[in-house]
């Protein structure tokens, strides 16, 4: 039996990181939403070009490409993924991520319905259930993280359930839709 001593990042892998998704359904309601408000987009330029208003034509194109901006940036942050582990918690894409370091994090609140990272400087983190995929999974990886939790067994605080994202990003790509197709029928 023999022991090898390897310095970090080389040949061993690192802490181990829990990843965890958007729900299904709000993926693809974003994924739809950026499909219909990009055809419905193209489909009013393409009838704005052919029959050019002389006073608001370029307005239109502006309500469009703003419509197809949120479209877009609702799918994005609905394809993020956020990972929870020793080190801290991450929220990002592949590389691309933020981080709160865990030396940051002072405190880990743990609802029935939320998680809330308090770091030392700055605003909390809240993760909703109601945001993310497997929220029983997310929280026993925060719970084995190491992290210093407390369990709470209540909801989070009304103040902290405004600062969930997810039915005003739902919200956002049913209205980028329909900006797109009230556009759309303008244009004919």
């Amino acid at each position: 039996m023999a022991a090898i001593d390897t310095p970090p990042g080389l040949g061993l892998a690192g802490a181990q990181v829990g990843w965890f998704v958007a729900r299904p359904g709000p993926r693809r309601l974003a994924w739809r939403g950026l499909v219909g408000t990009v055809a419905l987009a193209v489909v009013a330029a393409l009838l704005t070009r052919r029959h050019p208003p002389a006073d608001y034509g370029a307005a239109r194109l502006i309500v469009l490409v703003t419509a197809v901006a949120i479209a877009a940036l609702a799918w994005a942050v609905r394809r993020a993924r956020v990972g929870v582990g020793p080190d801290g918690v991450r929220w990002g894409w592949g590389t691309l991520v933020v981080r709160l370091e865990a030396r940051r994090v002072t405190a880990v609140r743990v609802y029935r319905d939320a998680i809330a990272f308090v770091p030392r400087r700055g605003s909390a983190w809240f993760l909703f259930a109601r945001d993310w995929d497997r929220f029983e999974a997310l929280r026993r990886a925060v719970v084995t993280a190491g992290l210093p939790c407390a369990e709470l067994d209540r909801r989070a605080p009304w103040t902290a359930r405004l600062q969930s994202y997810g039915r005003v990003l739902d919200l956002l790509v049913v209205a980028a839709v329909a900006v797109a197709a009230l556009t759309a029928l303008v244009a004919l």
